[in-house]
Parts: structure tokens; C-alpha cells; sequence
């Protein structure tokens, strides 16, 4: 637990640095996609996350299932490509704030 609770920081602390409005909850290897602003479009993210070769787990609930065998590179890669996925995303307007109106 205390392994997969640091990755999870991790990649919470690569989306924040990116400036993308997503972070994950996560109970071990089962991670919860959240927002936090509130959007419309939120659910455009699972395409944007398709387009970098990611899939969530049981489309539909913003999950993440990762095996658990998964190396530190492995989830390195996985964040390279979710940050990329919401960039591309905010970069194409779906995620909006008054700030960039």
C-alpha cells in the first residue's frame, strides 16, 4: 500500500505541475480519476487517454486497475502519457477557466 499510495503522489504531483485539473484517489492499485474544477467534459478524458494508447478499466467510472507487478518505469510511462492526454485535452478547450476566457 505504502508503494502504490507514492506513486499515486507522484503522478498527482505531475498532473498538478502540469496544471491540469485531475488528480487520482487511490486504495493500493485501484486508482479513482477526479476533478478538480468542475466541468461538462470531463468525460472527453477517456478519449484523449486512448489517443496515448491508455485505456481506463471498466469505461464509464474513471477507474485505473494496475497489475501488480508494474515497475516504478513502467509507471513513469503511464504518467508521460496521461499528462500528455491532458494537455492535448486542455490545449484543445475543454478545459476552460475564467482565467483563460
Amino acid at each position: 500500500d505504502e508503494r502504490w499510495q507514492a506513486r499515486a503522489s507522484r503522478f498527482n504531483q505531475a498532473l498538478q505541475d502540469a496544471g491540469l485539473p485531475v488528480r487520482v484517489a487511490t486504495l493500493s492499485s485501484i486508482w479513482t480519476v477526479t476533478y478538480t474544477q468542475p466541468g461538462r467534459y470531463h468525460w472527453l478524458l477517456q478519449y484523449y487517454l486512448r489517443e496515448q494508447g491508455l485505456a481506463l478499466s471498466w469505461v464509464g467510472t474513471g477507474r485505473i486497475v494496475f497489475s501488480l507487478n508494474y515497475s516504478d518505469e513502467d509507471l513513469a510511462e503511464v504518467t508521460r502519457r496521461f499528462v500528455a492526454a491532458g494537455q492535448q485535452m486542455q490545449r484543445d478547450g475543454w478545459w476552460w477557466t475564467t482565467d483563460t476566457l
